[in-house]
């Protein structure tokens, strides 16, 4: 299985920014949660392609024949 790790821009300067209020959390945590969705679909799409193609474009290719 692939990992791949994306760095957060938001989460690097949070420290700086004075505390949110609570409807402006909850929406960057459901923002956070559509993006780790959508790298979950991208990452199951690129292991559904044939292991040629995988190959490439430089990602990645799983033990096999």
């Amino acid at each position: 299985m692939t990992t791949i790790t994306y760095l957060d821009e938001r989460r690097l300067g949070a420290s700086s920014k004075p505390q949110t209020s609570h409807p402006q959390q909850v929406i960057s945590l459901f923002d956070r949660a559509v993006a780790a969705w959508n790298r979950r679909k991208t990452e199951r799409m690129l292991e559904g392609l044939p292991q040629e193609i995988r190959k490439d474009i430089g990602w990645p290719t799983t033990i096999g024949k």
